[in-house]
């Protein structure tokens, strides 16, 4: 046992007194005088016998309870003593600490690291206390059963092992979202509340207060009244701003690279990669004004400039030594290093093999569909189509040039024979795009092949004029890029020959129509034959039947049906940290390697991958339906909104909010811990306030001079009636 003011035990020595009153001896109060001695001289009485103690019994309650007394001023506690707090005492604290990027600049995680350890040794036993760190979303590394009962320095004691054992030695890469961490930590503290409910309750929020922090989702929570923030800023008056690098959004502000997207036909010259920018941005308290920008490891790519405090500049990407690797582009020139990288893959268009089947096939011809379909197909900085032809005899001598091909356009006319009809069937069971025209002369028996629909019929369509295209579904894939209305008209495409679908009831849902002629039957559709699909068009494309190849909207028609067979045309969009890679669908033995080299398996079945925590170069490896092993390397560079590392004040952006701050003399009433010594004193006050020992001993004093005061009445009593018994 431990004494909180050990100098009150001195008082113990008062029970000297009471030993000393049992040593002294008072002469007898009653005389009896006799008229034989009243003239004679009174002398002083002599005792005979050495002093002794009498009344032991009385002595030792009397001593006891000062001695209980003594203890109780000393206020006693158990070291060693857990003593779970009353209902209503104490305060709920919830420590959040920003981890995101923007606090990897200088010391700035050192300090919130030991601003969370003042916050936790700040708190008393009898608070309830938890500890998280936040960036994109909120991780708890301590709950509010796991600090419970425990003295301040026992629970920074927890918090730095809880970084150790999760091997956190610093902040991540994901960007700051300050209002989604602020609403998930309200309601933790609200789901705990449901289990003892204090009247204080608080989050102390420790961050730099970045401008870049995202802080709209408070918007749309009320903020609980009962829960106050106390806002602990760690950047520094004297940061020297900050020059930052950022990747240009592909088609955001790069004309050429929209272009491209748009239309792949009109990339031109495929051979040359697609023009980049990159973003420049200097703080508007940076002292620095002169930057120098050079891909990574080539020096002689170096460009120097001066881009002024608070200005921001967008700029083509320098010239790349070497296009077929994947380049680090650098800036420097500020002390805040973290987001002066950008990460660009190289150029990797993916290679489309599309084969083209007819009963003649004369690319020349423009007559033939081969004609517009070899001119339409462009290299671009996702796909690489290459387009081959085969006569229909030619691939009866060749059975493995199908399976060797990614595309089959056919071309079903009176020529095409069963063989050749069931082989594209079993194509597209096996995961392959065929893309089957109906010419003049095409068989129903051919289709039911193709399309495994047996019960279909087709027959020639009457046509007066010419048909026009209605009906078009924009929620489909393929039109889902001429949705808005000024590109939406279909009605300048008229169609001279047509072929008549007949399709049963029973499978009409199967086959999806994607467009109708004006006289409601269907002219274009997809259909899923198992692994795969076919797009069949009924009427030709050339114009001999139609003017689809002529139309402006045919190429982008052709690269969406490559879309849907998982061959996009359309350059990816800048990634950045946290967001997900796609995976390619239908391919096996997919693995992810990511920057520092590790190796991840995506579950099965898994389309997209959202382990992204740092930026660099991901490569996604997997094997096709050929059993061909392919590989693409996807670049996530870092937010841009963690470079607007500007200081903002907390009181002023959550105040906007509805926000609750707690108040400045509530932070006064925090002690200020200099050394261990104060730091053990603090905690011996927290156990003794805890366990409050003191209230015993008083009850037991209490007892004691009870139990005194009867027995010394009671000795009273018989010492009075013995002189009337004699």
């Amino acid at each position: 046992m431990s004494f909180l003011f050990p100098l009150y035990l001195l008082g113990a020595l008062a029970i000297g007194i009471p030993i000393l009153l049992h040593l002294r001896r008072r002469p007898p109060k009653e005389h009896v005088e006799f008229s034989s001695l009243m003239f004679l001289e009174k002398t002083p009485e002599r005792l005979t016998q050495r002093t002794r103690l009498e009344r032991w019994l009385l002595l030792a309650l009397r001593c006891l309870a000062l001695l209980l007394l003594a203890g109780m001023f000393g206020r006693p506690f158990l070291r060693s003593a857990t003593v779970a707090p009353e209902a209503g005492a104490g305060e709920r604290v919830l420590v959040l600490i920003d981890a995101s990027a923007s606090m990897r600049r200088g010391d700035l995680w050192t300090r919130a690291t030991a601003e969370a350890e003042k916050a936790l040794r700040d708190t008393a036993v009898t608070d309830d206390v938890a500890v998280a760190l936040f960036d994109e979303r909120l991780r708890v590394l301590r709950d509010f059963a796991s600090l419970a009962n425990l003295p301040g320095g026992a629970r920074a004691e927890s918090f730095r092992q809880a970084l150790e054992a999760g091997g956190i030695a610093g902040p991540g890469w994901l960007s700051t979202k300050m209002g989604d961490a602020l609403t998930e930590a309200a309601e933790t503290i609200a789901d705990a509340a449901a289990g003892r409910e204090l009247e204080e309750q608080s989050v102390v929020l420790i961050s730099d207060f970045q401008e870049g922090a995202d802080n709209d989702s408070l918007n749309r929570f009320a903020w609980p009244e009962e829960i106050a923030v106390r806002p602990v800023s760690v950047a520094g008056d004297d940061d020297p701003g900050n020059l930052a690098l950022h990747l240009v959004a592909a088609g955001a502000e790069d004309p050429e690279a929209e272009a491209v997207a748009g239309d792949p036909a009109a990339a031109g010259d495929a051979s040359r990669p697609a023009r980049r920018r990159v973003r420049l941005t200097n703080g508007r308290d940076a002292e620095a004004e002169t930057f120098s920008l050079a891909w990574q490891g080539a020096p002689e790519s170096k460009i120097e400039g001066i881009l002024p405090a608070g200005a921001s500049r967008v700029m083509p990407v320098p010239p790349r030594p070497d296009e077929t690797v994947d380049g680090v582009l650098e800036i420097s020139g500020d002390g805040a290093a973290f987001d002066n990288r950008v990460y660009l893959a190289r150029a990797q268009p993916r290679p489309v093999d599309i084969l083209y089947l007819a009963g003649e096939a004369k690319p020349d011809d423009v007559g033939s569909p081969l004609f517009y379909l070899s001119r339409a197909m462009h290299r671009t900085a996702a796909i690489d189509p290459s387009v081959a032809a085969l006569t229909f005899a030619s691939l009866d001598s060749q059975p493995d040039r199908l399976k060797a091909t990614q595309v089959a356009v056919v071309r079903c006319d009176a020529s095409l024979p069963d063989a050749t009809a069931s082989a594209l069937g079993g194509f597209a069971r096996a995961g392959g795009l065929v893309v089957a025209i109906a010419n003049e002369g095409a068989t129903a028996a051919a289709l039911r092949q193709i399309t495994g629909i047996t019960e279909l019929d087709l027959r020639e369509a009457e046509v007066r004029d010419y048909a026009m295209l209605a009906g078009l579904d924009f929620q489909h894939p393929i039109l889902a890029p001429f949705a808005q209305a000024q590109i939406r008209d279909f009605t300048k495409i008229h169609t001279w020959r047509h072929r008549e679908l007949i399709l049963p009831e029973a499978v009409a849902d199967r086959a999806r129509v994607i467009a109708r002629y004006d006289g409601g039957t269907p002219a274009w559709l997809e259909i899923p034959v198992e692994a795969g699909r076919v797009f069949l068009f009924l009427s030709g494309w050339e114009p001999r039947e139609s003017q689809l190849a002529l139309s402006s909207k045919f190429v982008p028609l052709l690269y969406a049906m490559l879309a849907q067979a998982g061959f996009s045309a359309v350059a990816e969009p800048t990634r950045y940290v946290g967001q997900p890679l796609p995976l390619p669908a239908g391919e096996t033995e997919l693995s992810v390697t990511r920057p520092d080299g590790s190796v991840v398996k995506p579950e099965t079945g898994a389309t997209s991958f959202s382990g992204t925590e740092a930026p660099g170069f991901y490569t996604v490896a997997s094997r096709d339906a050929l059993g061909q092993a392919q590989s693409r390397v996807h670049a996530i560079n870092l937010t841009p909104a963690e470079s607007r590392t500007e200081l903002t004040d907390p009181a002023v952006v959550l105040g906007d909010f509805g926000v609750r701050l707690a108040s400045a003399a509530a932070e006064a009433d925090v002690p200020a811990i200099a050394n261990e010594s104060q730091q053990r004193r603090i905690e011996a006050e927290e156990k003794e306030s805890g366990q409050k020992l003191w209230k015993w001993f008083v009850v037991a004093a209490l007892a004691i001079l009870l139990l005194e005061t009867l027995v010394a009445g009671r000795r009273r009593r018989v010492a009075e009636e013995a002189p009337a018994v004699a």
